[in-house]
């Protein structure tokens, strides 16, 4: 009995503390608005994939939609979804055009000045596409090593065996003048093919030193050579290296000195002008990633998780991403300043993003949630 009464007495606590734990399941989400929206709602968006893109059937699909369609069920408003281009989803909230704006909206102090926007839902980073090198062939090893560089080390490579020709020459020219001319032109000419054939080990024996300087001359030179031909089949081997594994674009650090694309009006665009790298903007990511391919980008710049769908769906083996990103994107969903949209959105999608349904959607899409 007196068990049965204690036990009686801690029900309402223990009632409390399970209000209290958080559902481990679908949570709660905002409900329905307390006023009804006048109307349809016009819901502005863009091919994102796999944010939002359009289906084999023509309907809007991605993780966006299936986010924007769970709020309209639960907030209980309808919707119509309109196309538009990127720096048009951001004007037309502004200006009153659209009620709101989804795909793969990136929050930025910019973007913040025109719209508001909801809590983020999504955050990554910008990634660096570059090609795999199947394309370009020996053109782009070639490139890579008959640079202004490549210039500059055969030039200074000419300059030292000039020097080794001359000083071979200065002994030789008296007690050998067979094969050391005397004259100034014609006598620093053999000295340099000498330099140029013991160099490289050929050696063909028309010209050899004789006297004791220029023995001496000579073997410091072989060494001195040895030195020379290995640094300059480690830089060739290196330049080769590079042009076979798909660019000269490794890391971020290489695109100062790279022909860069990015989409129009994007955050990538956004983050390449600040770090003063020139760009070539394009309509959308398929169009940059095409002109990747093509050889008429060293790399092109846009939201990761946007790079590596379009890369699995229709540049398998052309491009890839590098394993490093630049930077974090929030993705947001914009709204008109002021919105009466934005409190509850914000709680339903806040909501929602704790769920397991969400984990399936992003899963669904990408493969799996890389946050």
């Amino acid at each position: 009995m007196i068990r049965l009464l204690a036990f009686l007495t801690l029900l309402p606590g223990l009632a409390l503390a399970q209000e209290d734990t958080p559902a481990t399941s679908q949570p709660a989400l905002a409900g329905p608005l307390e006023e009804e929206m006048p109307g349809e709602l016009i819901i502005a968006t863009r091919e994102a994939p796999p944010f939002a893109f359009r289906g084999p059937d023509g309907a809007w699909t991605g993780i966006s939609i299936d986010l924007l369609r769970v709020m309209a069920d639960e907030l209980d408003f309808t919707y119509a979804l309109e196309e538009a281009e990127l720096a048009e989803m951001i004007a037309g909230v502004g200006d009153g055009r659209y009620d709101a704006s989804i795909a793969a909206l990136s929050i930025t102090p910019e973007r913040e000045e025109v719209v508001d926007f909801t809590h983020p839902f999504y955050s990554t980073g910008l990634g660096i596409a570059v090609d795999t090198g199947s394309s370009g062939g020996w053109f782009r090893v070639l490139r890579n090593i008959f640079t202004w560089q490549f210039g500059a080390v055969l030039a200074g490579l000419s300059a030292v065996l000039l020097l080794a020709g001359a000083a071979i020459w200065a002994f030789e020219r008296r007690g050998n003048n067979e094969e050391f001319r005397r004259e100034p032109v014609r006598g620093l000419g053999d000295g340099f093919w000498w330099a140029a054939v013991t160099m490289t080990t050929v050696g063909y024996g028309d010209k050899s030193p004789r006297t004791l300087g220029g023995r001496i001359v000579g073997l410091i030179w072989m060494f001195t050579a040895m030195i020379i031909v290995a640094s300059f089949t480690a830089a060739i081997a290196a330049a080769l290296t590079v042009g076979q594994l798909g660019g000269r674009v490794a890391d971020a650090s290489d695109l100062a000195s790279s022909r860069v694309g990015v989409v129009e009006g994007s955050s990538g665009a956004e983050e390449m002008q600040v770090r003063r790298i020139s760009t070539r903007p394009y309509p959308s990511t398929g169009d940059g990633l095409a002109a990747l391919a093509n050889g008429e980008l060293d790399a092109f710049v846009h939201d990761r998780p946007l790079l590596q769908f379009l890369m699995e769906e229709d540049f398998q083996g052309r491009v890839r991403v590098l394993p490093e990103p630049i930077g974090r994107q929030d993705y947001g969903i914009a709204l008109p300043e002021g919105s009466e949209l934005r409190e509850p959105m914000n709680r339903a999608l806040l909501a929602y993003v704790r769920s397991e349904d969400w984990g399936d959607v992003v899963a669904r899409y990408i493969g799996s949630d890389p946050r």
